[in-house]
């Protein structure tokens, strides 16, 4: 999660804002799957890698789509020529700003290991204590109807926030997580239900699930065939933790991969730093989902061209066109 409280966070967004180029989203490329071995990687985030359109902004925090580069395999630093990629924001309890850079571990969904693996983040989290008193656990319970014995795992646990990145909406209510509106209250549930099933206690005691999230009731009105496009609570993020759990399993979990950091050369997890100079004294630094690409083929919708793509392609038959009329002209 990146807070809004950050000044620097702030000034940034609101410079891009009043210079009227607020960017969007580059097409995501996903990360080669030689990134996600068992060598470290580098990310580095700058002013550019928040584009305003694409953040999910509440009162505690803005989560969403993220560009950054990543340097790797088995880099330490940023050296080398990275892969700008898309990142999304599964993590409630750290944090990242316009200068973040930390060596970082990517792993595949399916290869974390459960119930226990200290090379994820949150990886050492299987039980469930909705107090928090417990530090170390999941805050909010969800359910696994194919293994309920893996339910508390990180696995599924980030499983269940890569079928809800996949239902983020464009600004046509397209389903396209490359180029999310940060404007849709469809998208803001889709946040919270993120969060919701990713919140935890390993880095505080007493978590309670924080606002805008209200609990799940025992009754909830939501649609039989819950989508983004068509279904009664489909604003609801409670509905949204439902459509989770009933569609993990068509999650291509070779193709998603936890980005966490810090790490070692080893891609051994580090505890965040609780005051760290590039973090403005915030818990640093966030967890993030990210595609990779084993096939050669993006793992879910197309990504949106670039504008300046667009551009060009106008701008070169208008001129093909100028010049065919001129041709015409003379021959006339």
């Amino acid at each position: 999660m990146t807070r809004t409280h950050t000044l620097m966070k702030k000034i940034k967004v609101l410079v891009i804002l009043l210079a009227g180029t607020v960017p969007v989203l580059a097409g995501t490329t996903p990360l080669p799957s030689s990134f996600a071995g068992s060598t470290t990687d580098y990310i580095l985030f700058n002013g550019d890698s928040y584009p305003g359109g694409n953040l999910i902004c509440f009162s505690s925090g803005c989560g969403g789509g993220f560009q950054s580069d990543v340097y790797g395999p088995g880099v330490t630093q940023a050296t080398g020529t990275p892969t700008l990629t898309t990142v999304w924001c599964v993590d409630y309890q750290l944090d990242v700003t316009t200068s973040s850079q930390y060596i970082t571990d990517v792993k595949t969904l399916n290869s974390i290991a459960s119930p226990i693996d200290d090379n994820v983040r949150y990886g050492n989290l299987n039980s469930v204590d909705p107090t928090g008193a417990a530090p170390g656990s999941w805050t909010n319970a969800v359910t696994d109807a194919a293994a309920p014995s893996l339910a508390n795992t990180a696995a599924y646990r980030y499983t269940l926030a890569a079928a809800l990145v996949s239902q983020y909406v464009d600004s046509t209510s397209t389903s396209n997580p490359t180029n999310l509106n940060g404007g849709s209250p469809v998208n803001a549930a889709i946040q919270e239900a993120i969060w919701y099933i990713t919140y935890n206690s390993d880095y505080q005691t007493g978590a309670t699930w924080p606002p805008p999230g209200q609990g799940i009731a025992p009754t909830r009105t939501c649609g039989s065939g819950q989508s983004a496009l068509n279904s009664t609570g489909n604003t609801d993020y409670t509905c949204w933790v439902q459509y989770a759990e009933a569609n993990a399993n068509s999650v291509n979990t070779s193709a998603w991969a936890v980005v966490s950091g810090p790490a070692d050369n080893n891609g051994n997890l580090l505890t965040p730093p609780s005051n760290c100079p590039t973090c403005e004294g915030l818990p640093a630094f966030q967890t993030f989902l990210a595609q990779v690409n084993p096939g050669g083929q993006l793992t879910h919708e197309n990504p949106t061209p670039e504008p300046t793509y667009f551009l060009l392609t106008f701008a070169m038959g208008g001129l093909i066109l100028l010049v065919r009329r001129r041709q015409a002209g003379k021959q006339a």
